[in-house]
């Protein structure tokens, strides 16, 4: 399992990162531009895609090593991401060749599956070396499509700029700022690359003066709750260490070895001196003198 589940995830992360780069050098690229919405983020906002791809190349290196592909973490996250990876070239592939009428069904799938990836690592300890990327690279990946999956969903449709779709895709980004704010603050690794993707999409969609006021506002009043949600656990975990005593950096095993060294040492034991056979201690000087 161990052997086809590492060639399985590494496959599906080669052909995530090559497809749409190789579409792009080629002249095909993914055609977006054709399918804007009022609540596309601008184009700027999608090199978040550069340390996306970093970070899941280092994250399936790791797991692809002899060591890390028995790693509790590979086990519970590999198969999930070797499908998250996939879903997303599918979508690419299906967007650079004029389907992009099944990319609806695509991304989502692909956030949901890296959300699975996620919850699993919740409950499981630090990972040692290029492991330890891969609670940043599946945050960052599920923060971003999941905001993508909504701005998709819009794109799909043929008239885009309605009244009625202007409010239904409103409606839509308020949903997916509450839910990813709700899974951030729920996170115990991995919440705040989540939340940062997340928030830089809809930060910069605020920005943008050519999309409706509501969205605007909408997308800035997403973007504080994100990020909030996003830095409420570091500072939830900086002040129990404080109320510890313990320095907010050493958590995990460092605290738990912090504490084993704070138990109180025994006291000492006092030397007492040798007695002789009638109880009396050798070399004691009595009132009278000497015995």
């Amino acid at each position: 399992m161990d052997a086809s589940r590492t060639l399985a995830l590494a496959g599906a992360c080669a052909t995530f990162v090559a497809v749409p780069n190789l579409g792009a050098l080629l002249g095909r690229g993914e055609q977006t531009d054709a399918y804007d919405t009022p609540i596309t983020p601008p184009d700027y906002a999608f090199a978040v895609w550069a340390p996306i791809f970093a970070g899941c190349l280092a994250s399936t290196a790791g797991q692809c090593l002899p060591a890390g592909r028995t790693d509790p973490l590979s086990r519970r996250t590999g198969w999930p991401l070797a499908g998250a990876y996939a879903l997303n070239a599918a979508w690419s592939l299906a967007a650079q060749t004029g389907r992009f009428a099944y990319t609806p069904y695509l991304l989502p799938a692909a956030a949901a599956l890296a959300a699975t990836a996620h919850v699993r690592l919740q409950p499981l300890p630090p990972s040692p070396g290029l492991l330890a990327v891969t609670p940043v690279s599946t945050g960052l990946l599920l923060g971003w499509t999941t905001l993508a999956s909504a701005v998709n969903i819009v794109a799909a449709r043929r008239a885009r700029d309605t009244p009625g779709v202007v409010a239904a895709a409103t409606a839509g980004l308020s949903v997916v700022a509450a839910a990813v704010s709700a899974g951030v603050s729920r996170s115990r690794r991995g919440g705040l690359p989540v939340a940062l993707a997340a928030a830089w999409g809809l930060g910069t969609l605020a920005t943008m003066r050519s999309r409706p006021g509501v969205v605007r506002a909408v997308a800035a009043f997403g973007a504080t709750a994100v990020a909030a949600a996003g830095l409420r656990p570091a500072r939830r975990t900086a002040s129990r260490c404080r109320a510890a005593g313990i320095a907010p950096a050493q958590t995990g095993r460092a605290r738990a070895h912090t504490a084993a060294n704070r138990r109180p040492l025994r006291e000492p034991r006092r030397h007492r001196p040798p007695t002789g056979a009638s109880g009396i201690v050798a070399g004691s000087v009595s009132p009278r003198g000497r015995t």
